[in-house]
C-alpha cells in the first residue's frame, strides 16, 4: 500500500533504502517534509517527487529495496509518481538511472533516455586550490543578485531539457539548504559569477552546486577562479573530496573540471516521460 511519508520515522526508512541501493549515502534531510513529496510502498520502497528547474517538469526518484524487487513495487511507485506530478501541475517527469537493467525497466514504462549526466570527483589535500583575488564569500544580502544571475544561467544546465528558475522564495529555500558556503565574482557592483557548495551524506565530502557566469563575462577565467576558491575553502576546512555533475553536452565545464584534477565517475542516465 502506498502512503505519504509524513513523519521522521518514515523518512529515515527512505534514507535507509536509498543508502542500501546507492553507492553514496544521503542524510535524511534530503527527504524534507517542507519540499517535495515522498511516497512509500509499505516499507519496501519510495518515490520522491518535487518540482524541478526543468520547465513544466517534476523530478522523480524511485528506489526499491533489493529484497522487495520483482513484486511490482517499482511499477506502483512510478505510477504514483506520475499521479503526484499531475497533481502539482507538471506535464512531465524526469529522473536518473545507473545501469542498463534500470534503463530497460523504465523504458518499458514509457520513459526515454534524453542525455547522460557526467559525475566527477576531486580528492583534496591540505593546501590545494587558491583563494583567488576578486572572489568573495556571499551572504544572504547577495541572494537577490544571485537569483538574477541564476535566472540567466539555469535554462542552460539541463540541455536538451529546458531549465527554468523557480519563484524567488522557493528558489531561496532550495538554494541555501545544507549549504555551508557560496562565492561570487563582481564587476563593479554587478554579480557576474556564482558558485555554491553543499553538504552530502558523507562528512568528508561536499557537492558542487551551480557554477554560473554571465554570458557577457565568460572566457575570462571566472569559473576557474570560483572553483579554485571552492577547492581552497574545502581543503582548508578539512574536507577530503569534492563531487560535481553536469550534462555530457557541457563541454566547457567538463574541460575545466579535467584541468582542475577532477576524475570521472560512472555516468548517470537521464530519462523523461509525459505525466
Amino acid at each position: 500500500m502506498i502512503r505519504v511519508a509524513d513523519n521522521r520515522e518514515d523518512l529515515e526508512r527512505c534514507a535507509e533504502i536509498y543508502n542500501v541501493v546507492e553507492p553514496d549515502p544521503v542524510k535524511v534531510d534530503m527527504f524534507s517534509l517542507d519540499r517535495g513529496t515522498t511516497l512509500m510502498h509499505d516499507d519496501d520502497g519510495f518515490a520522491y517527487v518535487v518540482e524541478s528547474s526543468v520547465a513544466r517538469s517534476a523530478f522523480a526518484m524511485v528506489r526499491v529495496h533489493p529484497v522487495a524487487r520483482g513484486r511490482g513495487v517499482g511499477t506502483a511507485l512510478l505510477e504514483a509518481a506520475r499521479e503526484r506530478t499531475r497533481a502539482i501541475g507538471r506535464d512531465s517527469l524526469w529522473g536518473r538511472v545507473r545501469d542498463a537493467d534500470s534503463l530497460g525497466f523504465v523504458r518499458r514504462r514509457g520513459f526515454e533516455e534524453v542525455t547522460r549526466e557526467v559525475n566527477v570527483l576531486r580528492e583534496l589535500r591540505p593546501g590545494d586550490g587558491a583563494a583567488e583575488a576578486g572572489i568573495v564569500e556571499l551572504g544572504d544580502e547577495h541572494l537577490p543578485h544571485v537569483y538574477d544571475l541564476c535566472a540567466e544561467c539555469i535554462p542552460e544546465i539541463h540541455v536538451p531539457l529546458l531549465g527554468e528558475v523557480p519563484p524567488y522564495e522557493q528558489w531561496r529555500e532550495q538554494e541555501t539548504k545544507l549549504s555551508p558556503v557560496a562565492f561570487g565574482a563582481f564587476d563593479g557592483p554587478e554579480l557576474v559569477g556564482y558558485a555554491r557548495l553543499y553538504e552530502t551524506g558523507l562528512p568528508h565530502r561536499l557537492d558542487h552546486g551551480l557554477t554560473a557566469v554571465r554570458r557577457t563575462h565568460r572566457r575570462r577565467g571566472i569559473a576557474t577562479a570560483l572553483k579554485q576558491t571552492q577547492i581552497a575553502w574545502a581543503a582548508e576546512h578539512g574536507y577530503r573530496e569534492l563531487l560535481s555533475d553536469m550534462v555530457e553536452g557541457n563541454a566547457p565545464m567538463r574541460a575545466l573540471n579535467e584541468q582542475l584534477g577532477y576524475r570521472p565517475l560512472p555516468a548517470l542516465i537521464v530519462v523523461s516521460r509525459t505525466a
